[in-house]
């Protein structure tokens, strides 16, 4: 199988029309030989300053440059803090799924600096 990713839902939906991968399944479609998944943007982001061990905003900690940045799933804002997106922790595993079960991965994204992140 060869897994295309592509930026957004309906960018995914547009190639997988072209690629005859017309089987829906949760998080890509498929059929053809091709499955064809997405990313919603950004999936994963630098964490945030807490995951440093700072707390607050403090002059004298900037700019924050930790030895190693740490990539975490898209966060969203709670009342107690943000958390991970469940529906793009979802959505990493059904790529992580495809990936390994794939021969070949294709970038379907735009080709700029950013899609390219985005497929990074």
């Amino acid at each position: 199988m060869k897994t295309i990713i592509a930026e957004k839902p309906s960018v995914a939906r547009e190639i997988a029309r072209i690629v005859g991968a017309t089987k829906r399944e949760e998080g890509y479609m498929e059929g053809n030989g091709y499955a064809v998944t997405w990313a919603f943007g950004h999936l994963i982001q630098p964490a945030m300053p807490e995951e440093y061990g700072i707390h607050g905003f403090v002059r004298d900690n900037l700019p924050i440059i930790p030895e190693t940045f740490t990539l975490v799933p898209r966060q969203v804002k709670t009342e107690k803090g943000y958390k991970p997106d469940s529906g793009v922790t979802t959505q990493i595993r059904i790529i992580k799924y495809l990936f390994e079960q794939s021969e070949l991965i294709i970038n379907g994204c735009d080709a700029a600096r950013e899609g390219e992140l985005i497929f990074r």
